[in-house]
């Protein structure tokens, strides 16, 4: 009888045991990508809000319901980043490329959107500055900065920051705000780069330190890194999952990157016009992604298996194919009825809701049907109760990292902006002063062959010969775009109370040296836009004025062809350059006081053009350092007027 008790108890604890063994066992394979919500961590990103004071009502009334709506009640996200630009500082109704300032009314209209909403008691609320909010501001970091009194981090924290936290799950994410405003912030168009200062630099290596051990790290800032002068940045973003950032609006879609070093960087569209925002979710370590417009009424991510194209070397790809579900993560207004899953165009099932997080839709699956070094597509078909569908897709593998090109991405995001620029500019300048030098060899060794042949060569050829030999206008010229290299562009106050001078290489203001901004493509636009065709008219001006003087009888510009291209070259292009150098040096200026009188590059480039084309219509026939070839011209002409007849014939 004892016996049998015994054998009783002992069987009893082997089936005890092996049922902890199982269990345990299926703790473990549902610890990571299982059917639960372990390990699963989302967040919400926001950028360029641009809230406004003048107009655009319908901007600021839907950022509040974004607050109330999205984010209180259906995401629910334990941190939101809006990452700068939270105010406009335009002074303009429309929003246009002028005068810009800081507005304390449109910071007012912030902060209270902010305290109505409540919105920072539901979330943790991670806000940073953008070129936006740094216009004209003298001292950033100064108490009395609007930034630092009306925004959410502001103020404790003039620069940047970080935010860490630690799930249920023990897992640890670092949340790091890179702030690369210039110190001081100018006014528009210089402040349009990012800059990090050496103090800035000290802050982020002692942040680096602070979080290199968390599960992990997620950047964040204002300016995508190829527009910024960010020495050091990769050290610092050394163990970062993600950088998220703004500032280039929604002018191209689906900038995102993979740089050499293994970080990820997604630029999100603009809340300003397109009203977008981004959820990402980190499953396991695995990030994942989608951007929406406001309006949707349904939000979903695959978050497993995730797109291969944004699968990094900084992720624990070896998960991927021990996971025992397909994983969606859901937010939507109405109830969902199904989620229907198709792999390779063969449907597999509908995912069902998780039991421990409503928000997560799971499927199983046998990873070993795809672990074949190949790229499977993914397809979901989510539906609510009111009929609304959404359907995802993208490629996925597990057992390969798929390098995929983007190719604007890769000219806007890998390349260093300011550098390429330079490039554009110096061999533009280059090249301009390469040919008015070629051109007045020419002239200086009387080796211009003065033919007049029917061709758009050798009409630019005569043209620019007659120019570089009239020493006034060459000299101006040539100056000019050596000005270019060495003299300041603008002279004025660039913040509210600073005076300060912009050169090609760089602004002086407060004793402070700020690296090249906007003014490296302002002035590739100026040398194309304004300077080449400026250059062409005074040049034909020059050529037909030569012509009269040299022989009253020479009538070449009395044909039709000729005559309208005379008028099209001589004044309808002196009109456009004159139009556009006057809308646009007002336009570089209109931020700073009395500088389009003070700048080189407002009235006094204004008044340059005028004096050398009134020049050109005054020159006469010493002023060319050329040869009077008369005979040569005149049987020419009769050449040429042969050639034209038949051409119109």
């Amino acid at each position: 009888m004892f016996s049998f008790f015994f054998l009783i108890l002992f069987l009893l604890n082997i089936i005890t045991n092996y049922s902890l063994i199982l269990n345990r066992q299926s703790i473990i394979s549902n610890e990571y990508l299982g059917n639960t919500g372990k390990h699963l961590f989302y967040f919400v990103q926001i950028t360029d809000t641009h809230i406004t004071h003048l107009g655009h009502a319908d901007r600021r009334q839907q950022f509040e319901q974004f607050c109330n709506h999205i984010i209180k009640t259906l995401v629910k996200p334990q941190v939101t980043i809006l990452t700068g630009d939270l105010v406009n500082s335009v002074s303009s109704s429309k929003d246009q490329l002028f005068g810009t300032t800081q507005y304390e009314q449109e910071w007012n209209i912030y902060r209270d959107i902010l305290i109505r909403t409540n919105v920072t008691k539901h979330t943790k609320w991670l806000d940073i500055r953008g070129n936006h909010d740094a216009f004209m501001d003298p001292d950033p970091d100064s108490l009395k900065s609007f930034y630092r009194i009306y925004s959410h981090q502001g103020h404790d924290h003039s620069g940047s920051y970080e935010h860490t936290l630690t799930t249920k799950d023990d897992d640890t994410y670092s949340f790091v705000g890179i702030d690369m405003c210039p110190r001081p912030g100018l006014g528009r168009p210089f402040n349009f780069l990012g800059h990090i200062s050496k103090k800035e630099m000290k802050i982020l290596k002692k942040l680096f330190k602070k979080t290199k051990n968390s599960t992990a790290t997620i950047f964040f800032g204002h300016y995508p890194l190829s527009f910024t002068y960010s020495k050091g940045i990769d050290q610092i973003m050394k163990y970062g999952l993600v950088y998220i950032n703004g500032h280039l609006h929604s002018g191209i879609k689906h900038l995102y990157a993979h740089h050499s070093n293994g970080l990820l960087e997604l630029e999100l569209g603009d809340w300003k016009d397109k009203r977008r925002f981004r959820i990402l979710t980190i499953d396991s370590g695995l990030l994942s992604f989608e951007d929406f417009r406001f309006s949707q009424p349904i939000y979903a991510i695959i978050s497993h298996p995730k797109a291969a194209k944004f699968l990094t070397s900084r992720e624990p790809f070896y998960r991927l194919n021990q996971s025992t579900h397909i994983r969606i993560v859901i937010f939507s207004k109405l109830s969902i009825i199904n989620v229907n899953i198709s792999i390779d165009e063969q449907y597999i099932g509908s995912a069902i809701q998780s039991i421990d997080n409503q928000n997560l839709f799971i499927f199983p699956w046998n990873t070993s049907l795809y672990n074949d070094e190949k790229l499977h597509k993914i397809f979901v078909k989510i539906k609510d109760n009111g009929n609304n569908t959404v359907i995802l897709q993208h490629e996925f593998s597990l057992s390969l990292l798929k390098k995929t090109k983007w190719y604007q991405s890769k000219i806007i995001l890998t390349i260093h902006q300011p550098t390429f620029g330079f490039i554009i500019l110096i061999s533009s300048l280059c090249s301009y002063i390469l040919t008015l030098l070629y051109y007045r060899y020419q002239v200086k060794q009387n080796s211009s062959n003065f033919i007049i042949r029917f061709t758009l060569w050798n009409q630019f050829r005569l043209r620019m010969i007659c120019l570089c030999s009239v020493d006034f206008i060459f000299y101006s010229l040539f100056s000019f775009s050596l000005y270019y290299f060495i003299g300041p562009w603008y002279i004025g106050y660039l913040t509210s109370s600073h005076f300060g001078v912009t050169f090609l290489w760089g602004t002086l203001i407060q004793q402070v040296y700020l690296p090249p901004d906007a003014q490296i493509f302002v002035g590739i636009f100026q040398l194309y836009f304004f300077i080449f065709p400026l250059t062409y008219s005074l040049s034909s001006s020059c050529f037909y004025r030569y012509i009269q003087q040299l022989e009253s009888n020479t009538r070449i510009i009395k044909y039709h062809f000729n005559y309208c291209y005379r008028i099209y070259t001589v004044y309808i292009l002196f009109i456009y350059t004159l139009v556009f150098i006057l809308f646009w040096s007002f336009l570089m200026t209109a931020s700073y006081k009395l500088s389009w009188i003070l700048s080189p590059f407002g009235l006094i480039l204004v008044l340059f053009s005028l004096i050398l084309y009134v020049k050109s219509h005054r020159l006469k026939i010493e002023d060319f350092k050329l040869k009077k070839a008369t005979e040569t011209m005149i049987s020419i002409n009769h050449d040429n007027s042969k050639l034209i007849h038949q051409v119109e014939e």
